[in-house]
């Protein structure tokens, strides 16, 4: 007894199978450890590193320095955009009184994090419903340079999602508040499919 044939299209399947696997174990090998609240992915990403000469006493005063805040614009963090033509990125300024610059002591607990000891560069946004200081830029001295990273909305979204919000889900807090009319239209055909879906089993008596 012979095997059946397979089908140029059923090939094309299986070859379609076998790569989406080979893509989702590449993908699952380059995230962090399950928990891992360090990773870039879960906490923040380096920006680049400056001399530390003369402007530890800057931080320390509530100032940020020249050196890092030119850096910080020439990478592309500013309010507008960032050529003629781009899209406004319209991230929040570093301009005098919009900015807190504040001291983190190793090892202390921030937002449920262990602290690694530095400067937390704090921003006011300019949102209309949120408009606090938030942590945007983080500082690290060691072997006579500064580290700047960037925090990731992780972080935001788990010091704050409960008090702003009033949900303990972070994704239904982040779809349904803080990108609510983003994602309505989303919503919207997720609503669709639930209905159309539902009303499918009920009319084949199965629901």
């Amino acid at each position: 007894m012979s095997l059946p044939t397979m089908k140029p299209l059923t090939y094309a399947g299986l070859i379609t199978a076998i790569l989406l696997i080979a893509v989702s174990l590449y993908a699952v090998e380059d995230i962090p450890a399950f928990g891992d609240e360090n990773s870039a992915v879960n906490k923040y990403i380096k920006l680049f590193n400056v001399n530390a000469d003369g402007l530890v006493e800057d931080l320390n005063a509530g100032v940020l320095p020249a050196e890092i805040k030119n850096k910080i614009e020439k990478m592309g963090f500013i309010k507008g955009p960032t050529c003629e033509g781009c899209q406004d990125e319209n991230y929040p300024t570093l301009e005098e009184g919009n900015y807190e610059i504040k001291w983190i002591e190793k090892g202390s607990l921030e937002g449920g994090r262990m602290s690694e000891g530095g400067w937390d560069v704090l921003i006011k946004e300019g949102e209309i419903y949120y408009n606090e200081f938030q942590q945007y830029y983080f500082i690290k001295e060691s072997d006579g340079n500064l580290t700047v990273y960037r925090y990731n909305w992780p972080v935001r979204v788990m010091e704050k999602t409960e008090e702003e919000t009033f949900m303990i889900n972070a994704v239904t807090s982040g779809l349904a508040d803080y990108r609510g009319y983003d994602t309505m239209g989303e919503e919207t055909v997720i609503l669709t499919g639930a209905i159309g879906v539902i009303l499918l089993l009920r009319r084949r008596g199965r629901l």
